[in-house]
């Protein structure tokens, strides 16, 4: 229990840090299901494709319009999320993806798949269930901790290939 509050409570500090509008998180937080709408608003503010703001319905505008999501897996933004459609746009805005499937299809059960493997949701969780708030922010949460680590082992082997060729260059 102790673990699952303490979960709970960095995924709002965490998710409160980019996002100016805590009123917004805390109703995502305290709502029982994520709306198309919800998830969209998640990914777009952190992307900074919309202002904090935004409906969802002009979130999800803006992940279709700029190529992070594809129409036909959007719903309509008051309707209740299925998980895989969450992961799909978690994959999508924070490109948490190793799989050559996800790569080459680029849909839902893909990006399900992919979050299940990295052990960011629970194995348990099937695809179509519903997910509440609490879990979408924990889900979001890692997804950002993964493209920031990923982010910044890019910008370290960058650097090194960068000294390299300056030592072949100079030698």
């Amino acid at each position: 229990m102790r673990r699952l509050f303490l979960t709970g409570l960095l995924c709002v500090l965490g998710v409160c840090s980019w996002a100016q509008s805590a009123d917004r998180i805390m109703d995502i937080l305290n709502s029982d299901t994520v709306t198309y709408g919800q998830a969209s608003y998640l990914a777009a503010t952190y992307l900074g494709l919309v202002s904090d703001e935004a409906s969802g319905g002009e979130a999800m505008s803006a992940l279709i319009d700029n190529g992070i999501v594809k129409a036909k897996y959007m719903g309509d933004s008051e309707t209740a999320i299925p998980l895989a459609n969450f992961c799909y746009i978690c994959c999508g805005a924070w490109y948490v993806v190793d799989s050559i499937s996800f790569c080459t299809f680029k849909n839902p059960y893909y990006a399900w798949k992919e979050l299940k493997a990295f052990k960011y949701i629970p194995s348990q969780y099937t695809k179509e269930r519903i997910i509440t708030g609490p879990e979408a922010l924990n889900i979001v949460t890692r997804c950002i901790e993964h493209h920031e680590r990923d982010s910044e082992e890019r910008r370290i082997r960058d650097f090194i290939n960068e000294q390299e060729k300056l030592n072949e260059k100079y030698k």
